[in-house]
């Protein structure tokens, strides 16, 4: 029955029913040549998202090889996400990998990726290539390592996705032999939660700490004591030779009395399923602590292809005075392993229930709530489980739209009522998501006296306005004709920046964006931009309110 709701679920996916994973045993060239350290790995945490390959340290300027024979498929070029990116489809074994902050491109790649960014007069271009267009082979030279886009250091990030599927695949067992690991995962603390029981003589999470004993097995630093169904989870890292860094958990399985009752296992996984990253974890401690505890318990809205031995979705039934023997065993990608052992003491006690609600939003069917000038659109899978939703107005026209702990995996259609609509041009209303002294901004669709926008988190939203235009703030202009580089720093105050466009002599000029600095910079084209004469430099700046700034410039050249 499991292997028929496979194929029924590739088939909608749009792979071929005769599809078969990717075979782990090809072993591929490095794609650094020179010993690999990394300063992150497969399946980490992330924010929003489990992180998508390795990422292995290099200086900027460091050459990247083709692992293995094969094509250019891809070319991405973006101020965040992966910057500068490289596609190779390699036919031979069924995958493609990814090579992503790039600092610059081989000149062959770099030839067309400038023709594109000319024809389309964008710096950003994302486009695909026929097999015969960019050949490469193992060992070739492709590019060079840097860190562009949303990178937050210096390295190389690598990918290994099945060509066929698009899951992303675990790159560490065909690059094993190139990466020393002897050292087992690390575990911080056990946390406990009474789902519907209480621990400890109380109704909320409960931390422990933990102690290394002589055998090297790890045990809690105090008792527990709970009756009722309740959930476990565990804070911990891995490590590795020869580096400072902490990486993630491989696999962690947990038993009870010696039966297996949740187990889990990172080795691949879809685009579309990486932000359950928020159900895998305890996703209110995530936002109010930036704390990852990964949960042994499985959500019923929750279809991430990582979880292996599950029973009763991984919660324990504590309904006998005795002591029940729980043992986690954590492993990495090399085989170390930690193993921590403790006793939950059944203790009988009366256990508060709260009532169940009949309007609860259910997590696989569309929901829609609409009160207190709030309409609150759910789709079918945006929710992990059943969850009541608080949405009301508060004294200073702020709204409260659902509880920011609850994680959503889609985006919602949120539209709330402008409490003072006065404003002429209706495209500078904005809703704000607030919380603390920081505010994320969302442009949406004016509407009869309402805003309408997408969100992907609950909490606390705000009406306002963006009537001021993005700055531009030239760097050294007078200096641009000497150095033969345009550099400018652009911003805005409220919603962000949207466009821009750069024009040299009224003509389209090609302005690089470093999304961490808002830099704009422009390496003077003598191909394009004739020698020994003044030119006249304009840019537009337009925020994601419409507003437009604009800058203009003579330098001589």
């Amino acid at each position: 029955m499991l292997s028929l709701l496979l194929i029924l679920l590739n088939i909608c996916m749009g792979i071929s029913p005769n599809y078969k994973p990717v075979s782990t045993d090809f072993k591929i060239d490095p794609p650094l040549h020179r010993t690999l350290y990394l300063s992150g790995n497969f399946g980490e945490l992330r924010n929003n998202h489990f992180h998508s390959g390795l990422d292995i340290k290099a200086q900027s300027g460091t050459p990247v090889y083709a692992v293995e024979d094969g094509f250019v498929s891809r070319i991405s070029v973006s101020p965040y996400g992966y910057g500068l990116a490289v596609y190779i489809d390699h036919p031979r074994i069924g995958v493609t990998t990814v090579y992503g902050h790039l600092d610059r491109f081989a000149p062959f790649i770099d030839d067309i990726v400038k023709m594109r960014q000319y024809a389309q007069e964008s710096f950003s271009v994302n486009f695909f290539l026929k097999k015969d267009e960019i050949k490469v082979r193992k060992g070739q030279v492709i590019a060079y390592s840097g860190n562009t886009g949303s990178s937050g250091g210096p390295h190389l990030h690598f990918e290994i996705r099945e060509t066929e599927s698009e899951y992303l695949l675990d790159p560490m067992p065909f690059l094993k032999t190139y990466l020393k690991d002897t050292r087992p995962p690390q575990i911080r603390s056990i946390a406990v939660y009474p789902i519907a029981g209480i621990v400890n003589n109380g109704y909320v999470r409960k931390d422990f700490s933990v102690i290394r004993q002589k055998n090297g097995i790890v045990t809690l630093s105090s008792p527990v004591t709970a009756w009722g169904k309740i959930v476990l989870g565990v804070k911990a890292y891995d490590y590795m030779n020869e580096t400072s860094n902490i990486y993630g958990v491989y696999s962690i399985r947990l038993f009870v009395d010696d039966k297996i009752v949740y187990s889990s296992a990172i080795e691949r996984f879809s685009f579309d399923k990486s932000r359950a990253v928020n159900s895998f974890i305890d996703y209110e401690d995530w936002i109010k602590r930036r704390s990852f505890i990964m949960r042994s318990y499985v959500a019923i809205g929750n279809y991430l292809p990582v979880y292996k031995d599950v029973v009763e979705q991984g919660v324990i039934t504590i309904d006998e005075e005795r002591v029940y023997k729980i043992r986690y065993e954590l492993r990495d990608r090399h085989g170390n392993l930690t193993i921590c052992t403790f006793s939950i003491n059944g203790k009988k006690k009366n256990i508060l229930m709260d009532n169940p609600s009949d309007n609860a939003c259910v997590y696989n069917q569309n929901n829609f709530i609409d009160k207190h000038g709030v309409s609150l659109f759910i789709p079918k899978g945006a929710l992990y489980e059943n969850i009541q939703l608080k949405c009301f107005q508060n004294s200073d026209n702020s709204y409260v739209v659902g509880q920011e702990c609850v994680p959503l995996h889609l985006y919602c259609n949120l539209r709330i009522k402008i409490p003072s609509d006065t404003l002429n041009n209706k495209k500078q209303y904005y809703l704000a998501r607030v919380f603390g002294n920081k505010e994320i901004p969302y442009t949406g669709t004016y509407m009869n006296g309402y805003l309408e926008v997408k969100i992907r988190e609950l909490g606390t939203f705000v009406v306002k306005s963006d009537t001021v235009n993005p700055v531009i703030t030239p760097m050294s202009p007078a200096q641009w004709g000497n150095t033969g580089k345009i550099r400018i720093r652009i911003g805005d105050k409220h919603t962000g920046v949207e466009s821009y466009r750069g024009e040299i002599d009224g003509k389209f000029a090609l302005l690089e964006m470093d999304g961490k600095t808002a830099i704009l910079s422009c390496k003077l084209d003598p191909v394009r931009v004739k020698r020994n004469k003044k030119h006249h430099f304009r840019l537009t700046v337009t925020d994601r309110c419409g507003n437009r700034a604009v800058y203009e410039n003579s330098f001589y050249w």
